[in-house]
C-alpha cells in the first residue's frame, strides 16, 4: 500500500491537470462576439427640412459582409422588407460590421456601412429619402440636377445667365454678350411646392436704364407650384423683382404682387426663335410656345412662351422662354418704336 499510494496521488494530478486544460480550450471556444438587432426605418421626406416623416412599406433591403459585395449585389447576408411601418428588423447578428443597401428606382442606390462596437444590444438606422436627391452607392444624398428644374425642384440647384443688350436692333439673336453674370439659387423650402429663390447679379449699372428690372443687386422671391403653375411672389417684406423673368413690381402695377407663369405647353400661339420676322408678329399676350431651340450649343425641347406687353400690340412687350426639365431658358425685352432694343438673359449651362 506504501508503494501504491504516491503512484495514486501521480494519476490523480495528471487527471486533474488534464482536466485544468480541457476547460481553458472550451471556454476560448465559446467566447463568440455580441449578439445584436438592428432597426432600420426606411422614410421619405416632403422637404429637406423633413418637417414630416412619411414611411416606406415594401422596401426591399439586403444585409451585406463586405463593400464589395454589396456594390456587386453577390453574396446576399440577409435580405428583407419593410412593414407597413417603414420597419425592418434584423435579429441574432455577430458580424462587427455590415453594409445596408436599398435599391429605389426614384432615389438611386443607398449603400451604408454599419460599425458595430461594444457590448451593443440593439442599433437604430435611418434611410431617408428626399424629392430631387439621389444616391450614388453610397449614403451621400446629391441633388439628382444641378440647375434650377420646373418639374421637380430642390434646394440647392442653381442656374447661370449672361446678359445681353444691343440697341438699334430687334432680334432673337443677340450680337453680343456682356460680362454681367446672373445668377438664381433656390435657397430654401417652405413646404413640398413653395420655395425661396435668390437671385444675384455682377452689377445693375449696366441694366438701370431700364426699369423692368430690380433696382437691387440681390433679390429673392417666393416661388409656388400650384395648379400646373409657378407663382412668383414677394417673399415676406423683401423687395420684389426678377432679373431672369424680367419682373420689376415698382414699374408694373399688375406684376406687384406676383406673377403666374403656366406649366402646361399648348398648341397654340408658336413662334420660332429661329426667325426674326416673327418678332412683328407676335400679337397676343399670355401663354404660348415655341419650337425647338439651340442655346450656347445645348439644345432645348417643349418650350413654353410667356408673353407681356406694357402698353398696347406695337408697343414694347417681354418674351419668357422655358421648360420643365431647364427651368427658364430665355427672357427677352424688346423695345420697339422710336428706341429700338433687345436685352435680356439667356441660360448658360456647362
Amino acid at each position: 500500500m506504501r508503494v501504491l499510494i504516491p503512484f495514486s496521488i501521480l494519476i490523480i494530478m495528471l487527471i486533474s491537470c488534464g482536466d485544468e486544460d480541457d476547460s481553458v480550450f472550451v471556454s476560448s471556444g465559446t467566447d463568440q462576439e455580441n449578439l445584436f438587432s438592428i432597426e432600420i426605418f426606411i422614410h421619405q421626406c416632403k422637404t429637406i427640412r423633413c418637417g414630416e416623416e412619411i414611411p416606406l412599406d415594401q422596401i426591399e433591403v439586403e444585409i451585406y459582409k463586405t463593400k464589395e459585395d454589396a456594390l456587386t449585389g453577390r453574396d446576399v447576408f440577409r435580405s428583407v422588407t419593410s412593414d407597413t411601418s417603414g420597419i425592418v428588423i434584423l435579429n441574432s447578428l455577430s458580424l462587427s460590421e455590415i453594409f445596408i443597401k436599398v435599391e429605389t428606382e426614384d432615389f438611386g442606390t443607398y449603400i451604408s456601412k454599419e460599425a458595430i462596437s461594444g457590448n451593443v444590444v440593439k442599433v437604430f438606422h435611418d434611410i431617408r429619402f428626399v424629392k430631387g436627391y439621389v444616391y450614388h452607392e453610397d449614403d451621400r444624398a446629391i441633388l439628382s440636377q444641378k440647375h434650377i428644374s420646373l418639374s421637380n425642384p430642390a434646394v440647392g440647384q442653381e442656374s447661370d445667365y449672361l446678359y445681353h443688350l444691343t440697341y438699334s436692333h430687334i432680334s432673337f439673336t443677340p450680337v453680343e454678350y456682356s460680362d454681367i453674370g446672373l445668377n438664381v439659387r433656390i435657397v430654401d423650402q417652405l413646404d413640398s411646392n413653395i420655395f425661396i429663390v435668390k437671385e444675384t447679379i455682377d452689377t445693375i449699372i449696366e441694366i438701370l436704364a431700364f426699369a423692368t428690372y430690380p433696382s437691387q443687386e440681390v433679390v429673392t422671391s417666393m416661388w409656388r407650384f400650384e395648379n400646373d403653375s409657378l407663382h412668383i411672389t414677394p417673399y415676406e417684406n423683401n423687395y420684389f423683382g426678377s432679373f431672369a423673368w424680367n419682373i420689376s413690381g415698382d414699374f408694373i402695377t399688375r406684376e406687384a404682387n406676383g406673377y403666374c407663369f403656366s406649366l402646361e405647353r399648348p398648341a397654340f400661339n408658336g413662334l420660332d426663335m429661329d426667325i426674326d420676322l416673327q418678332i412683328s408678329n407676335i400679337r397676343w399676350w399670355g401663354v404660348g410656345y415655341a419650337e425647338d431651340y439651340n442655346l450656347f450649343g445645348r439644345d432645348y425641347n417643349d418650350l413654353i412662351t410667356d408673353v407681356i406687353g406694357y402698353t398696347s400690340f406695337d408697343g414694347p412687350l417681354k418674351l419668357r422662354v422655358y421648360n420643365l426639365d431647364d427651368g427658364l431658358v430665355r427672357s427677352l425685352d424688346f423695345f420697339s418704336g422710336m428706341s429700338l432694343s433687345t436685352h435680356g438673359f439667356d441660360l448658360v449651362l456647362e
